[in-house]
C-alpha cells in the first residue's frame, strides 16, 4: 500500500506541476488575446459548470466507497454490480446538468454577464453542456483508479488532457477568439475520457456494464451513504464558486478576471497540496474496512497535512506580488495581497481534509453536509457585505473567514462529537501554524517590500532558499519522528 501512495502521489505532483507551468505560461497568452472582459467572462463561465457538480448528489463518494470496500474483499460481482448502477445514475445526473446549464444559455444574466456579452455566453453554455454529461457519465471509472490506489493513471491521463487543451487553446483562439477555447476544452474531454475507459478496463478486466445489475434497492444503498453529501456538495461549491458572481454582479467581467487570476494561482497550489495528501482517503477507507486501529495513522495524516502546507503557501504568499508583476503586469500585482490572504484560507484545509477523510471511511459524514452550509453562508453574506465595502480585497477575506468557521472550528466539533481522537493537539498545533504563516508572511513581505524589485532569476533563487528554510523549520518543528 506504501509503494502504491508513493507512486500515485508522486505522479499526481508531477502532473499539477506540469499543469501548473502550462497555466502560467498561458495565462498571459488567454489575456492578450481574449482581453480583460473576454477572458473574465470564460473564468466566470468554468465557475458556473462547477456548480452543477452537486448534482451527483454525493454518488462518487459512494460509488468510489464501495467498489473500495469490493476489491478489499475480491468480490467481482459486487464491483459489477456498483459499477452498472453507477452509469445509470451518473447518465441520468449528467442529463439533468446538462439542462441546467442550458438554462444558464437562456439567461445569462443570471450571472451578472452585461448585455454586449450575453449572446456568446449563451451560445458557450450550449455548447459546454454536452462536456459536462460526458464528465457524468466518466465518474462511474474513476471508482477503479481511486480503489485501486492508482491515481497515477488518472494524473496521468489529466495531464495528457490538459497538454492537448492548451496546444489546441493556442492555435485556435488566434481566429476562433474564446470559441477556441471551447472547441479545445471539448476535444481534450473526449480523448481523456476514451484513454480512461481503456485503462479501467485494464486494470480491472473483470467488470462489465449489465442492466440486469440496475436495481432500485442497490440506488437506494448508495444514496443511504451519499444523501449526506448533497447539501455538502451544494455547500462547498457556493463556498467556492459564488466569488466570481458576486464579484461579476458588483465590479464586472474585468474584475472577475483580476481575481480569477490570482486566485487561480492559490488555487494550482491546493491541487499540488491535494496531490501530495489526497492519497491517504482511499487508504483510510481501506484500512476502516479492515478494521484496525488507525488513531496514529490520523494523526500522522494531519502533520503532514500541515507540513505540506506551509512549506508550500508561506513562498508563495510572501513572492505573489513580484511574481505577478513579472508574469502579468502592475496592473494585477498590485492586488496580490489577495494571493496570501487566500493562502490563510487553504491553510484551514489541513485541519478538514483528514477529519472528512476520516468520517467518510467510516460513513460518520451526516453533519458535514451542515457545517458546509453554514462556511457557505458566512462566506456568500459576507462577500457581498465586504465587496461593496472593499472590493476584492474584501471579497478574499470573506473567504478566509468562512473556512476558519467551517474548515476548522465546525470540522474540529465532529472529530470531537464522531471519534475518541484527541482534539486538543491538533487545534493548538495549528493555532502555532495560523500565528507562524501570519508572522512570516508579514516579515517575508516587509524585506521584499523594502528590497530592489526582483528579476525571474532573483525570483527563482528566492523561492527556493524560503522553501529550504521552511522545510527544514517545519521538519523539526512539526513532523513527529515516525
Amino acid at each position: 500500500m506504501k509503494q502504491q501512495l508513493i507512486k500515485s502521489s508522486f505522479f499526481r505532483v508531477i502532473e499539477i506541476l506540469l499543469v501548473t507551468i502550462i497555466s502560467l505560461v498561458l495565462t498571459p497568452y488567454l489575456i492578450h488575446h481574449l482581453g480583460n472582459e473576454n477572458y473574465g467572462l470564460w473564468l466566470l463561465i468554468l465557475s458556473a459548470l462547477g456548480w452543477f457538480n452537486f448534482i451527483d448528489l454525493g454518488f462518487s463518494s459512494a460509488v468510489k466507497r464501495e467498489i473500495a470496500i469490493a476489491l478489499e474483499k475480491s468480490d467481482d460481482y459486487r464491483i459489477n454490480i456498483v459499477f452498472s448502477v453507477s452509469v445509470v445514475l451518473f447518465g441520468s445526473l449528467g442529463i439533468v446538468a446538462a439542462i441546467g446549464i442550458c438554462f444558464l444559455g437562456l439567461f445569462p444574466s443570471v450571472l451578472g454577464v452585461d448585455s454586449p456579452n450575453q449572446e456568446t455566453a449563451s451560445i458557450i453554455f450550449f455548447l459546454l453542456a454536452f462536456k459536462v454529461l460526458l464528465d457524468f457519465v466518466m465518474n462511474s471509472f474513476h471508482g477503479f483508479f481511486t480503489a485501486y490506489l492508482r491515481m497515477d493513471i488518472d494524473a496521468n491521463i489529466s495531464l495528457l488532457n490538459t497538454m492537448i487543451k492548451s496546444i489546441l487553446v493556442y492555435f485556435l483562439i488566434i481566429d476562433l477568439n474564446i470559441y477556441g477555447a471551447v472547441f479545445a476544452t471539448i476535444s481534450a474531454d473526449i480523448i481523456a475520457h476514451l484513454l480512461k475507459i481503456y485503462y479501467a478496463k485494464k486494470l480491472h478486466c473483470d467488470f462489465k456494464f449489465s442492466f440486469k445489475l440496475v436495481s432500485t434497492i442497490e440506488i437506494k444503498h448508495l444514496f443511504a451513504y451519499s444523501k449526506h453529501l448533497v447539501a455538502a456538495g451544494i455547500a462547498s461549491t457556493i463556498q467556492k464558486r459564488s466569488d466570481p458572481v458576486v464579484i461579476s454582479h458588483i465590479l464586472g467581467l474585468q474584475f472577475v478576471a483580476l481575481y480569477g487570476v490570482l486566485n487561480n494561482l492559490v488555487n494550482q497550489l491546493e491541487a499540488l497540496v491535494k496531490a501530495v495528501v489526497g492519497v491517504f482517503s482511499p487508504m483510510l477507507t481501506r484500512l476502516v474496512a479492515r478494521e484496525v486501529k488507525i488513531d496514529t495513522v490520523f494523526q500522522q495524516v494531519i502533520h503532514i497535512n500541515f507540513f505540506i502546507v506551509i512549506v508550500l503557501y508561506v513562498p508563495l504568499a510572501i513572492l505573489s506580488e513580484s511574481f505577478v508583476f513579472l508574469w502579468i503586469g502592475p496592473e494585477y500585482s498590485k492586488n496580490a495581497e489577495i494571493v496570501s490572504i487566500l493562502g490563510f484560507a487553504y491553510l484551514c484545509k489541513s485541519i478538514s481534509r483528514p477529519i472528512s477523510s476520516l468520517l467518510l471511511a467510516q460513513a460518520k459524514h451526516q453533519l458535514l453536509s451542515v457545517v458546509s452550509l453554514v462556511g457557505a453562508s458566512v462566506n456568500i453574506i459576507l462577500s457581498i457585505t465586504f465587496a461593496l465595502k472593499w472590493g476584492l480585497i474584501g471579497v478574499a477575506y470573506a473567504t478566509a473567514i468562512s473556512f476558519v468557521v467551517s474548515d476548522v472550528f465546525l470540522h474540529l466539533v465532529l472529530l470531537k462529537k464522531y471519534t475518541n481522537l484527541d482534539i486538543k493537539a491538533p487545534s493548538i498545533k495549528f493555532i502555532g501554524l495560523s500565528a507562524f504563516y501570519i508572522t512570516a508572511v508579514y516579515v517575508g513581505q516587509f524585506i521584499i517590500d523594502n528590497s530592489s524589485p526582483l528579476s525571474w532569476l532573483e525570483l527563482f533563487i528566492t523561492s527556493i532558499l524560503v522553501f529550504l528554510c521552511l522545510s527544514v523549520v517545519a521538519w523539526f518543528f512539526i513532523l513527529t519522528k515516525n
